[in-house]
Parts: structure tokens; C-alpha cells; sequence
């Protein structure tokens, strides 16, 4: 019950500097991969392979923060592999639902789509939403 009352408020912290300044402390991910070494159940090191997908898409295409990739993979080992993948995939859902959203609401107020460049998000907030639902539904 602390390992995930610990996760969540480092995690909400690094979604609060992300919204803030574009960002995420190094030392935030390191906290988190620290709460994964709290006795009550074991580090999971396969929960860093979710990571690997937004390492090869932000080398690649760019786009994705090396922040947002080393906070995935600390989330794995807190939450293991399956419950990581799953708030992960959450988390991108939610990301393009709220993306979809922002389009329409655009479109809808007649914004001029020709001096608008890129839309970019901050991936964290979405990150913590998905982490929830997942140890919520995962239990």
C-alpha cells in the first residue's frame, strides 16, 4: 500500500512539472525506480521492455522525451510488465482521445489550421491516468 501511495505521488509530481516546464526531473524517475526496491513485493524488471517501444519511436520518429521513456520504464519495475503495458496503452488511448477532442473543439471555433504548427502534449498526465486505471483494474 505505500509502494503505490509513494508511485503515484512521484508520478504526480513529474505529471505536475511536465504540464509546468516541458520536463521531467531525472531525480523523478529515479524515486520511483527507488519505491520499486520497498520489500512488499519484487522489483520487476521485465516491466522495463514497455519502455523499449518509446525509446525505438522517439530514435526513429522523435516526438517522445527522453524523460517520458526512463519514467516508463521506471513505472515497470514498480508495476511489472503487464500492468505496465496496460496503463501505457491507457495512457496513449487517453492521449489521442484528448487529441481527437482538441481538434473538434478547434474546428468547431473556426481556429486557422494554416498558422497553427505541431500540437505537442505533455505525455506524463496521461501516463498517470493510465497507471490508475491499470492498477485499479489490475488490482
Amino acid at each position: 500500500m505505500i509502494r503505490l501511495a509513494l508511485f503515484f505521488v512521484f508520478l504526480s509530481l513529474a505529471a505536475v512539472a511536465d504540464i509546468r516546464e516541458r520536463i521531467i526531473p531525472n531525480w523523478i524517475p529515479l524515486l520511483i525506480a527507488g519505491v520499486s526496491l520497498i520489500p512488499s513485493e519484487p522489483v520487476y524488471l521485465t516491466g522495463l521492455l514497455v519502455a523499449l517501444p518509446l525509446l525505438i519511436a522517439g530514435i526513429t520518429a522523435g516526438g517522445i522525451g527522453g524523460g517520458d521513456i526512463k519514467l516508463t520504464g521506471a513505472c515497470g519495475l514498480v508495476l511489472g510488465f503487464e500492468k505496465n503495458l496496460a496503463g501505457l496503452l491507457m495512457a496513449l488511448s487517453l492521449l489521442l482521445l484528448f487529441h481527437a477532442a482538441s481538434k473538434c473543439v478547434r474546428k468547431i471555433r473556426k481556429v486557422n489550421y494554416v498558422a497553427e504548427k505541431e500540437q505537442a502534449y505533455p505525455l506524463v498526465p496521461f501516463l498517470l491516468l493510465g497507471m490508475l486505471i491499470s492498477v485499479r483494474i489490475g488490482g
